[in-house]
């Protein structure tokens, strides 16, 4: 159970570095597509990663994916997460 908590907790701490990276690299507007192979690689993020946090972030609705390509952009959704207290 505590490899299962530590997985999940390392994929949550991606999944919100992924999204701000998105942001960063758009300079905070939506609609911006950004290559998120680069992103991943940045991060050192194997495929099977970068494919769940991508899948994982367009169904929350904080980015927008392009079907059959790596490519994504931040929605309004995405930037309003990222620029909101947490």
């Amino acid at each position: 159970m505590h490899y299962a908590m530590t997985f999940a907790a390392e994929m949550k701490e991606k999944k919100q570095l992924f999204l701000r990276e998105m942001y960063t690299i758009a300079q905070g507007r939506f609609g911006v597509l950004i290559d998120s192979y680069d992103v991943g690689e940045k991060h050192g993020f194997d495929w099977e990663t970068l494919e769940t946090i991508v899948e994982y972030l367009e169904a929350k609705g904080l980015i927008a994916s392009y079907e059959g390509t790596l490519y994504a952009s931040l929605t309004l959704k995405g930037v309003e997460r990222i620029e909101s207290p947490q």
